[in-house]
């Protein structure tokens, strides 16, 4: 009885180890892996890591994770800190500034997780699984920058499916001779000739900008009693988790 007992539990033992094997493998095929002592240094990494810092094994293998940073990050007291949170067992997830060997910036998504000795509860290594996303910061920096270009050099407005102002730039504001008060929470129609603002083709037109229909051209809208001619690019925002 007691043999046959054993050979289950080493069995289950086994098929566990396997179990733990095969997880680790899948995730060192779609993730970067670092293992990190409590001091920093690097314990092991795997290929993911390697080739998105731009460095092999043997080379950062026994270097300090501050080789990895940003020197004027790495003397901050942010990141002695973060450390010495890491020592006391503290989780950290979000976005991280890291240095390729290059020099260029490399922008992770990233978990630091702290492993403690099941026994002393001290914290033996930290596991850092991280995903590269420099690609997409730097995407959302041009855009940011372009959208920032647009501000500054046109007059810009937004409205909700129902022709309600959420907001309107400077350079709408000045044209059109409002304050943003004047404006935000009013319908469109505001800026619109009467006539217009009832008739059916006012009405069609922003059934046809709900169903994501662009439109361009001159448009006369009101600017107190007078009427001024302006450009105007009618853009729908769709958001991405309904393309």
């Amino acid at each position: 009885m007691f043999g046959s007992g054993l050979k289950r539990q080493v069995s289950e033992l086994e098929t566990r180890l396997a179990e733990h094997a095969a997880t680790r493998q899948a995730l060192d095929r779609s993730l970067s892996i670092v293992e990190l002592g409590p001091d920093g240094t690097v314990l092991a990494a795997n290929d993911n890591f390697c080739a998105t810092m731009g460095t092999r094994q043997t080379e950062i293998i026994g270097q300090n994770h501050a080789s990895l940073c940003d020197p004027a990050y790495t003397a901050s007291p942010t990141y002695q800190q973060f450390w010495s949170d890491l020592r006391a067992g503290k989780f950290f997830q979000g976005r991280f500034r890291r240095r390729h060997r290059s020099g260029r910036a490399v922008w992770l998504e990233a978990t630091y997780n702290p492993v403690a000795d099941p026994r002393s509860g001290h914290i033996t290594r930290v596991i850092k699984f991280a995903t590269d996303i420099t690609e997409r910061v730097e995407e959302a920096a041009r855009a940011a920058a372009l959208i920032a270009a647009i501000e500054r050099s046109m007059a810009v407005i937004e409205f909700s499916p129902d022709g309600t102002v959420l907001r309107a730039n400077d350079n709408f504001l000045q044209t059109m001779g409002y304050s943003a008060g004047e404006v935000i929470g009013k319908h469109h129609r505001l800026f619109c000739p009467t006539d217009i603002a009832g008739s059916s083709e006012y009405e069609n037109f922003w059934r046809d900008l709900r169903a994501g229909h662009h439109f361009s051209g001159q448009f006369c809208p009101l600017k107190g009693n007078d009427f001024i001619r302006m450009n105007f690019e009618f853009e729908t925002h769709v958001p991405a988790s309904l393309h």
